[in-house]
């Protein structure tokens, strides 16, 4: 049963972080610096690993929901600087 209300707890969290996501887009063209999303990314690669080997499905389904919001962010990222400015690739 706790469990249960820790991965309810871990998908409000995924939810939020979703929602503001979300708002950012709405907000403006570019997502967060990439370097923060790299360094973000290679915390969350750990903290998956960590989780895995301690056996917390928390804080598993937490970390990969993180994962692939912070993925989603890279990838859109890359797409609006190679895609909706390529004058910035041309000298």
């Amino acid at each position: 049963m706790l469990e249960v209300i820790g991965i309810l707890g871990a998908a409000f969290i995924l939810i939020a972080w979703i929602l503001g996501l979300v708002d950012e887009l709405k907000k403006r063209e570019n997502l967060i610096e990439l370097r923060f999303s790299l360094v973000s990314l290679l915390g969350t690669v750990i903290l998956i690993y960590y989780s895995s080997a301690i056996g917390n499905t928390v804080f598993l389904f937490l970390n990969l929901g993180i994962f692939f919001v912070v993925i989603f962010e890279i990838a859109y990222t890359v797409y609006l600087v190679k895609y909706r400015y390529p004058w910035r690739d041309k000298k």
